[in-house]
């Protein structure tokens, strides 16, 4: 029993001094998706920079202008220090006779996520970013959504009008207003310098087994109308829409994204659409679709929201 006690008294302890060191880490900093990049400077220069850009700065799938995944960063190693140290999202690159791929949290500040990895030669290190590329971006990609969630948690809006029209629940800023309620159908929306960023949620049976931008385009022409009469959002099929699998939370869910258009206006942008199966004796799904109007900007941002707020969904 005694000997219990003491343990449970180290655990404590150790517990409580890790929590209290995190609290005296300065708060990091540093834009959602962006990356710091700690390297040296000959090897950012050469085939390792290069590897690195080609695959966490590559293009975004479905916005209609280039935009990066990450905006990457170039921290020198040999100026690591001080404030440099305080970047929310590192990648620390090292020559090292310790070889590998490394997470650590919360090292120089809060909320902090550092991936280093390491080789003895350059040759090294490209062969462990090779090897392990998927699980580093995502470990990057889903270290954003959580920031992004974290940030949006802060200012909620309370409303229950997508729970009670769907079934499902969302958690998104108070910022978006809910602009259409339907039967099964909830469109919110939010206003942004140069247009507007939504979302919509939409629960129906589908005995026919349609695809999803057939059932996508059928929404938008009931719901989701154009600037002038008979006009809607319908999506551009000339940049072909790209769909995966994915899991949330133990959920599968069909993942689409393109570009939709208003065919005889100057309207279009990006969407990211979700596809989740609620019930297969009924054929019941819910769809989650964002999408942007924004001309003439950038519309990463916007979308890497829309999609942290889908993220959230609880059905």
């Amino acid at each position: 029993m005694k000997k219990i006690t003491i343990i449970y008294f180290i655990l404590v302890f150790t517990l409580s001094c890790s929590e209290s060191q995190q609290e005296l880490l300065p708060s990091s900093n540093g834009n959602i998706n962006n990356v710091s990049v700690v390297i040296n400077d000959e090897l950012w220069d050469g085939k390792v920079g290069e590897i690195i850009r080609e695959n966490f700065g590559r293009p975004i799938y479905g916005l209609p202008q280039i935009e990066p995944v990450f905006s990457l960063s170039h921290i020198p190693s040999r100026i690591f220090t001080g404030f440099a140290t305080k970047s929310r999202t590192i990648l620390k690159i090292d020559i090292s006779e310790t070889e590998g791929v490394f997470n650590f949290k919360n090292s120089y500040a809060t909320p902090q996520r550092i991936i280093q990895i390491t080789g003895k030669t350059p040759e090294n290190i490209i062969s462990n970013i090779n090897k392990n590329i998927n699980s580093i971006y995502s470990a990057l990609y889903l270290n954003e959504i959580q920031e992004k969630q974290r940030r949006i948690s802060k200012n909620l809006n309370q409303t229950e009008s997508v729970k009670k029209s769907t079934g499902l629940s969302l958690r998104f800023p108070s910022a978006y207003r809910v602009a259409k309620v339907d039967s099964n159908f909830v469109w919110i929306r939010k206003d942004i310098e140069t247009g507007s960023a939504n979302l919509f949620v939409s629960r129906y049976n589908d005995e026919y087994k349609r695809k999803v931008i057939q059932i996508r385009d059928s929404i938008s022409k009931m719901h989701i109308p154009g600037p002038i009469e008979d006009s809607f959002m319908s999506t551009d099929l000339i940049y072909e829409p790209n769909s995966e699998e994915i899991n949330i939370r133990g959920k599968q869910l069909l993942e689409t994204r393109g570009l939709w258009e208003i065919q005889g206006q100057f309207m279009a942008g990006p969407f990211l659409n979700y596809l989740l199966k609620i019930d297969n004796e009924k054929n019941e799904y819910i769809m989650l679709d964002g999408f942007v109007y924004s001309p003439g900007t950038n519309k990463r941002d916007y979308v890497f929201e829309l999609e942290a707020i889908m993220r959230s969904l609880k059905y």
